[in-house]
């Protein structure tokens, strides 16, 4: 998983299929995947991925969910909601000849937790303004639709955090576990 806008396709192999690399997981649209800061639980789900003018600019738009009374329960009241847009235009060089793009708006807010995005389901174990390393984010890919289907105590569910010698692993999103 690489964290740059070179054109390639950054995403999964396939539409329903997740991956997990050593610094992020790519999610497909519409299924859920959960963050967990310390007690604190987020959730997020792409609901929109498209492309610009050019092959290069890339958006997104998603739902969040963040629970902070440390329960990790999305079904109570107090669960936080909101939705954004996320943009990594092309850059285009200055008179200087730098990069420069307007627009960018690359990092995931789920309550105070900010996670950087790349391009179509990319999520970062770190922000946008973080070197690469370990914050003591987890991720948790999980094959749910809805966040009334959320249990963060499910046996079932895997939690991933930043691993510099992990290798990247693709799943079918419908076998991240079995059905029960």
């Amino acid at each position: 998983m690489a964290a740059s806008n070179t054109g390639v396709d950054i995403g999964p192999p396939g539409p329903n299929e997740v991956l997990i690399g050593p610094n992020g997981v790519i999610m497909p649209l519409g299924k859920i995947l959960l963050i967990r800061k310390d007690s604190d639980y987020g959730a997020i789900k792409f609901i929109k991925f498209w492309i610009g003018k050019t092959e290069y600019d890339l958006y997104a738009q998603y739902e969040a969910y963040y629970q902070d009374d440390r329960t990790g329960d999305f079904h109570n009241k107090n669960v936080k909601f909101s939705q954004g847009e996320l943009h990594s235009p092309k850059p285009f060089f200055s008179l200087f000849g730098h990069p420069f793009a307007f627009g960018i708006k690359e990092e995931i807010k789920c309550g105070p937790i900010r996670l950087w995005w790349t391009g179509k389901g990319a999520v970062y174990f770190f922000g946008r303004a973080q070197r690469q390393g370990d914050y003591n984010i987890q991720l948790g890919p999980t094959k749910w639709t809805d966040v009334s289907q959320v249990n963060v105590s499910d046996v079932q569910l895997k939690w991933y955090r930043y691993d510099e010698k992990r290798k990247r692993m693709v799943f079918p999103i419908d076998q991240l576990w079995p059905e029960k």
